[in-house]
């Protein structure tokens, strides 16, 4: 299958049965070199069904592979759940954790997405100048632009441990768009499709999420 810019997609649906994580902040703050205690399925079984991944090729060549994971308020209880059993938070710590996450989702549509390019220089999402251009559409096509971009440091172990499809030549980042497209409805994934686009010269991916049971 070829998209509009002529480049053939490979796309690994919603098998990322393992993926990847935000709050990575508090992790630096309480200085935990890794992650401990259980195993986190049920963890990861919300990050599979919230992930999705794509590899652009244009002919044998590689243009962009992306990954994606939608923070939505079920994967953020998922992550808060685990993060609190893995490092022992307490009740009203926890419970702060979630508080603040539970905002960010009723305020944003927000991604952590990687991105590897061959060009390293093109990997540049977080950039004013960059060459990509990134938005969410619905099934209806209203489309929102980003509020924010922002490069998230890769350095720090804990942030693969829970979101493994961060390998080492990817670049990762978080993007948030408003809950409503630009003069037009609420972007929901329970209430239809929801596709997060990335295009640029390099090559054009689109990743889906569709509301449970479609």
């Amino acid at each position: 299958m070829r998209n509009k810019s002529g480049g053939r997609i490979l796309s690994s649906g919603r098998g990322l049965s393992r993926a990847f994580c935000l709050l990575f902040f508090v992790a630096l703050l309480s200085g935990c070199s890794g992650v401990k205690g259980p195993s986190g399925a049920e963890y990861f079984k919300s990050l599979d069904r919230w992930s999705r991944g794509q590899k652009v090729y244009n002919g044998l060549e590689s243009r962009l592979y992306v990954n994606a994971t939608y923070k939505t308020m079920e994967f953020r209880k998922a992550y808060v759940d685990r993060y609190a059993l893995s490092y022992d938070l307490g009740a009203d710590h926890a419970k702060a954790l979630m508080d603040r996450e539970s905002e960010q989702a009723l305020a944003y549509n927000e991604f952590f997405f990687t991105a590897y390019t061959p060009d390293e220089t093109l990997n540049d999402f977080d950039r004013k100048e960059t060459v990509w251009q990134v938005y969410l559409e619905d099934s209806s096509g209203n489309r929102a632009k980003p509020i924010s971009i922002s490069r998230v440091d890769g350095s720090e172990p804990v942030i693969r441990e829970f979101f493994p499809y961060f390998d080492l030549w990817s670049k990762a980042y978080l993007v948030k768009f408003p809950k409503y497209a630009d003069g037009g409805p609420e972007i929901d994934p329970e209430k239809g499709a929801v596709r997060l686009v990335v295009t640029g010269v390099m090559g054009k991916g689109e990743l889906e999420w569709r509301p449970a049971g479609k």
